[in-house]
Parts: structure tokens; C-alpha cells; sequence
């Protein structure tokens, strides 16, 4: 992995700042034949930033199961000024592949003042309603698990306001325990069945699932906004450019 990202280091004239895993295997709900989806930030010499024309932000690249997507670092920053739950799960995912000398320590920061619940609330709702929409008593797993974890993603920015943890296992707590135990066998069959894999869901589950999302939405206007930093912001984009 990371001498395909130090290829493409080399071939766009780039700095990679951080690069990570992110989707199911970030997640902890993989199938064996799941994808490698890569997500990494970079930097570009300074002239790139000294310009008055807008240049294209975002590098990809598709090799069969290599996916890998960047995005510059002033562009991330942009995003993350928003609270975009893309940027702080990239940011807190458990699979790092490359990252700078304390990049992560001092955008950790930045990323608490620029959190915001209602925000994160409103992307895991639509993304849980998406997902749930399709589910049958036999779904495919994958299905399943994408809405179980934004409706648990949903549940805890509500309690906690705070940006959920990437893994999906580290927010079991908020599951009854009968709730739980099935989450948790689904979970081993996804693990050793390929994602088209189709599963009888349980009743209990399913419900449980509907009412967290209402009980998400019920409150989800109650949920404070992030507070920025914009000088703080541009001190690191500048710091990092600078390196």
C-alpha cells in the first residue's frame, strides 16, 4: 500500500500528509472480498497556492480493488470548516497508512472546534433513512450494516455530542444487550461471506433500527453547531505547506 502511494507521491508532485483506510474495512464490518477504499490528504509545492486560478483539488485513481481518492489540503480544510463527517472519519479512522509527524495531533484540534452535532446528525440521518428504505426481512448484510451503523453513528452524537468512533463495534454500548448479540452474529457471517450475500434479518432488529432513526430525528434539531477557528485553521494549512 505504501509504495502505491508513494508512486503516486511521485507522479503528481505531491505530499501525502495522511492517508488512511476508509468504508467497511475502517469500519470493522468487512467481507473477504471487500475493496481497499484509500483516502489520503496531500499538500502541493507552494506555487500551487499562489495562484489566482482554481486548479483541480482531488486525485484518483481506480486499480481493481485500489481506490484511492485525495483531496489537497486546503480543500479538506474547507470541507472540514464545515463539519464534513467525510473528513473526520478519515481523520479518526483505526488503518492509517502513511501520515506526517504529528499531523493528526495538531488537526485533532481544529477538527473538535469545527465538529458539529446537528450537522453530523442530519448526514447520518439521510444516510440511515437511504439504507433502511431497501431492507426486507432478506437483505444483503451490507445493506444492513450500513444502515445499523449510521442509525448507531445517529444515536451517538445525540448522547454523546460527540463525533462518533469509526469502528462500529466501539459503539455496541448504546445497543440493548438482546440487540447486540444479533448484531453481533450477523456480523461474524458477514466477515467469511463475499458482500452479495443475502440474510434472513430479525424482526427485533429491524424495529429496533426504525425506532432509533425516529427517536434520532425527534431530537436532532436540539443538537448544537461547531465553532471554527479560522485563523487557527489557516496558521496549520499554512504551517503544513511550509514543511
Amino acid at each position: 500500500m505504501k509504495t502505491k502511494l508513494y508512486q503516486l507521491e511521485k507522479q503528481h508532485n505531491i505530499k501525502i500528509v495522511h492517508a488512511c483506510e476508509s468504508g467497511s474495512r475502517a469500519w470493522g464490518m468487512a467481507s473477504p472480498d471487500s475493496d481497499y477504499d484509500v483516502r489520503y490528504i496531500y499538500t502541493k509545492p507552494i506555487e500551487w497556492y499562489l495562484s489566482i486560478s482554481e486548479k483541480k483539488d482531488t486525485i484518483s485513481i481506480l486499480e481493481g480493488d485500489f481506490d484511492a481518492v485525495g483531496w489537497d489540503l486546503r480543500k479538506t480544510l474547507r470541507l472540514l470548516k464545515k463539519s464534513n463527517v467525510a473528513v473526520l472519519e478519515h481523520l479518526y479512522s483505526p488503518i492509517t497508512y502513511l501520515s506526517s509527524p504529528n499531523f493528526i495531533k495538531e488537526i485533532e484540534p481544529i477538527a473538535i472546534d469545527c465538529f458539529s452535532p446537528i450537522a453530523a446528525m442530519y448526514h447520518y440521518l439521510n444516510m440511515s433513512k437511504n439504507y433502511t428504505s431497501a431492507i426486507t426481512e432478506n437483505t444483503k448484510l451490507k445493506s444492513i450494516f450500513y444502515a445499523i451503523r449510521t442509525t448507531l453513528a445517529g444515536q451517538w452524537v445525540l448522547e454523546k455530542k460527540t463525533m462518533p468512533p469509526v469502528l462500529i463495534s466501539q459503539m455496541f454500548e448504546l445497543v440493548p444487550i438482546s440487540i447486540r448479540k444479533q448484531i453481533q452474529e450477523l456480523l461474524a457471517i458477514k466477515s467469511v461471506q463475499n458482500e452479495s450475500y443475502t440474510h434472513d434479518i430479525p424482526k427485533e432488529l429491524i424495529k429496533w433500527i426504525l425506532f432509533t432513526i425516529e427517536n434520532n430525528e425527534l431530537y436532532a434539531k436540539s443538537l448544537p453547531s461547531g465553532k471554527p477557528d479560522l485563523e487557527r485553521i489557516d496558521q496549520f494549512l499554512y504551517k503544513q505547506i511550509m514543511l
